[in-house]
């Protein structure tokens, strides 16, 4: 009777053992309509940006479901489109985000559409007006376009775009500016590893 309390013993404890690793190892999920709030780690500017720039951003409160575990996350993106301003031009900056990394490392290729952003107008003295701008153009034009192609990974998942509505200023959005995006599908938050093993 001895040796079967021991065994069961055992065998709870490591039961008890293996539950936080469990739970470590298990992915979360950033759920389709969720709102990430990220601040811009450069500046990106009509001016100045070019087709395939990268960026990032880190996410800040408020956080997605209240959760602590995005602090300091990393959004990645690249931007897609740029036409600086000029004669007869408006000046346009299109970005796409890649996906996010979490300071434990778990990451995700989520698709997110641009809700609001501080953007920065130059006029043509040099100074820098700042407004809030809806993102709702991007869900209804791009957004829309993309999530019906066939596009696959990053290259499909679009963020927003700023446009001037002056044919003689660029359009920026500066380092520490504030970006406020909804997630559109959800995905599954995952170790390098999985994701590769799954591919």
């Amino acid at each position: 009777m001895k040796p079967f309390r021991h065994l069961m013993g055992s065998a709870a404890i490591a039961v008890l053992t293996m539950l936080p690793l469990a739970a470590a190892a298990a992915p979360g999920y950033l759920t389709a309509g969720t709102t990430v709030t990220s601040k811009m780690n450069q500046t990106l500017d009509s001016g100045s940006a070019h087709n395939g720039n990268r960026f990032t951003m880190t996410v800040v409160a408020p956080y997605p479901d209240n959760n602590s575990v995005y602090r300091n996350a990393q959004i990645y993106g690249h931007v897609t489109h740029v036409i600086p301003a000029g004669q007869g031009k408006n000046a346009v900056l299109e970005f796409a985000v890649d996906r996010i990394v979490l300071a434990d490392g778990r990451q995700a290729t989520v698709p997110m559409t641009l809700q609001s952003h501080e953007t920065q107008q130059h006029n043509n003295l040099g100074n820098v007006a700042i407004t809030a701008a809806a993102g709702m153009i991007v869900g209804n034009i791009i957004g829309k376009t993309l999530f019906k192609s066939n596009l696959g990974g990053a290259a499909g998942l679009i963020a927003g775009a700023l446009y001037a509505n002056n044919k003689r200023t660029n359009v920026s959005m500066r380092e520490g500016s504030t970006v406020v995006s909804e997630v559109r599908q959800t995905v599954a938050l995952t170790r390098p590893s999985t994701i590769a093993h799954a591919h």
